[in-house]
């Protein structure tokens, strides 16, 4: 593929259609990652609860004065 500051790149196939994006890619974007996040959340703390009930972790308590 030619580079160059005048150059049409629209004959490309590749190129064409690497723009565009569907009307629900967002929406798709946010049903993938929301959840991913809710969920890896609720797991963390579910297993850092489960390591304090086992005493495999219990976390340092911090007294700021």
């Amino acid at each position: 593929m030619p580079y160059g500051r005048n150059d049409q790149h629209i004959d490309y196939i590749e190129v064409r259609g690497a723009h565009r994006r569907d009307k629900y890619s967002r929406i798709g974007l946010m049903v993938t990652i929301i959840p991913g996040i809710l969920l890896g959340g609720y797991i963390g703390k579910k297993l850092a609860h489960f390591l304090e009930i086992c005493n495999l972790f219990t976390p340092d308590i911090v007294d700021d004065d």
